[in-house]
């Protein structure tokens, strides 16, 4: 159960960073709002990418969005590993965590691909084709919910194929 433990650790870091990350960018975001320079952080509003403020701060909201369902798929899954740590395979609990887990990841990656290909075409007046690094990171995400949901399906077949043996002995 090493690589739970670690799986653990390395949660809690990136959750970590990512709320701190996450602080960070709207303190800056909103000093910027007020006027306040912020010369340091190397932040600027293009205002030639977007066409008035509204439509990067329309962006800035819904990029939160879901980093915000992305931390909440990360804290399900700190949970389920929990329960993995516990050593506790057969338990309805983990098997819906890791199902929910793995439904907020896939929404998050979608939703994040998605505002990526909308904000280039209609706020930044490009469109790409092809895969770039974002991409494949979404479709990265996109893969480890997938497979966090067929986990939680085959622990759940498991437990059904456990319960129906211990039936019989």
């Amino acid at each position: 159960m090493n690589s739970a433990r670690t799986l653990y650790s390395i949660l809690n870091v990136i959750i970590f960073l990512l709320l701190i990350g996450i602080g960070l960018g709207v303190f800056f975001y909103v000093m910027m709002l007020f006027g306040v320079k912020q010369d340091f952080v190397g932040i600027r509003m293009d205002v030639i990418n977007f066409k008035t403020q509204v439509m990067h701060t329309f962006y800035t909201i819904l990029g939160l969005g879901v980093y915000a369902i992305f931390i909440k798929a990360l804290l399900k899954l700190r949970t389920a590993t929990k329960l993995f740590l516990k050593k506790d395979f057969y338990n309805n609990e983990l098997i819906r965590l890791l199902l929910i887990s793995g439904k907020l990841m896939v929404i998050s990656g979608v939703s994040a691909w998605s505002i990526n290909v909308i904000g280039n075409v209609f706020f930044k007046f490009r469109f790409v084709i092809g895969l770039s690094e974002k991409t494949l990171i979404y479709l990265f995400i996109i893969a480890i919910g997938l497979f966090l949901m067929l986990m939680s399906t085959v622990l759940g077949d498991t437990k059904a194929i456990k319960e129906e043996n211990d039936l019989t002995i």
